[in-house]
Parts: C-alpha cells; sequence; structure tokens
C-alpha cells in the first residue's frame, strides 16, 4: 500500500508498506527504495531544470551534468536491470502457472503475437543474473547478466 502526506515544507512524504512478510521476503530493500527516489527526483529535475533538494537546500538551483549523471547512474546500472529482471521473472512464473499468452498480452498492452514471441525468447534462455536476484535474492549486484 502507498500512502502519501503533506511533508515538512510543503512537500509530499510517500510511504510504501510492506507487511511482515513481504518485508522479510525481500531483506535488504534500502538501496531500491533510493533508486526509485532518485527516479523520481530525477523527473522533477528534467522537468523542472531545478533541484530542490539537500538541507537547507544545499542542491538547490539548476540542474548540473552531476545530478544527471547521478539520475542515470541509478536508473542505467541499478534500477533498470532489477526491474528487467523482476519482469522476466514475472513473465516465467505466469507462464509456470498456466497463463495465457491473452492475458500476458493484456498485461504487457501488446498484440497477442508480440505477447508470445517475448514469452517463447525468455523461455527458451537461462535465468538471467537480475532474473535470479529477483526470485532468490542474493548478492547486491548479480555476477551476470
Amino acid at each position: 500500500m502507498i500512502t502519501m502526506r503533506e511533508a515538512h515544507g510543503g512537500g509530499v512524504d510517500v510511504t510504501i508498506s510492506l507487511s511482515r512478510d513481504e518485508a522479510a521476503a525481500l531483506g535488504h530493500f534500502f538501496d531500491l527504495a533510493d533508486w526509485f527516489d532518485t527516479a523520481l527526483w530525477g523527473l522533477s529535475l528534467l522537468r523542472t531544470g531545478e533541484s530542490y533538494r539537500g538541507p537547507l537546500g544545499a542542491e538547490t538551483g539548476p540542474a548540473t551534468a552531476a545530478q544527471m549523471a547521478t539520475v542515470v547512474g541509478h536508473l542505467d546500472h541499478r534500477l533498470i536491470p532489477r526491474l528487467e529482471g523482476i519482469r522476466n521473472a514475472a513473465i516465467r512464473r505466469h507462464a509456470e502457472l498456466g497463463g495465457s499468452v491473452g492475458h500476458l498480452a493484456l498485461a504487457m498492452d501488446a498484440p497477442r503475437s508480440t505477447a508470445q514471441y517475448r514469452r517463447e525468447a525468455l523461455l527458451a534462455k537461462v535465468p538471467g543474473g537480475f532474473e535470479d536476484w529477483a526470485v532468490n535474492g542474493g548478492p547486491r549486484r548479480p555476477k551476470h547478466s
């Protein structure tokens, strides 16, 4: 469950609530939360051209190349590969559970033929490192993927 409330300074605090069992299954997930935070911060930087972060405005002002590099690094090397691993594991599990290609196509918002092609291509491969990470947890950065 996600809740939002007014934050100090007139902003918004977003709270993601996990059950005890969900939190236990995830283990250390604080890096993921940080990378999601960076994604939202990056979106704000792109839309406004300004940074509104930092203690007492330490990082406020026009967006910088260094800030954009942080956004790219957190997304490209950290968050996106893990999201792809979660997605691939979900597609694989959907097939294992007898999910239809039609339902997968609806979930992907893609034609049935595209969903079938993507699922068949995925199932023909051994799960990659980030897919294994999604299912089994483990090290923060899989050795291969």
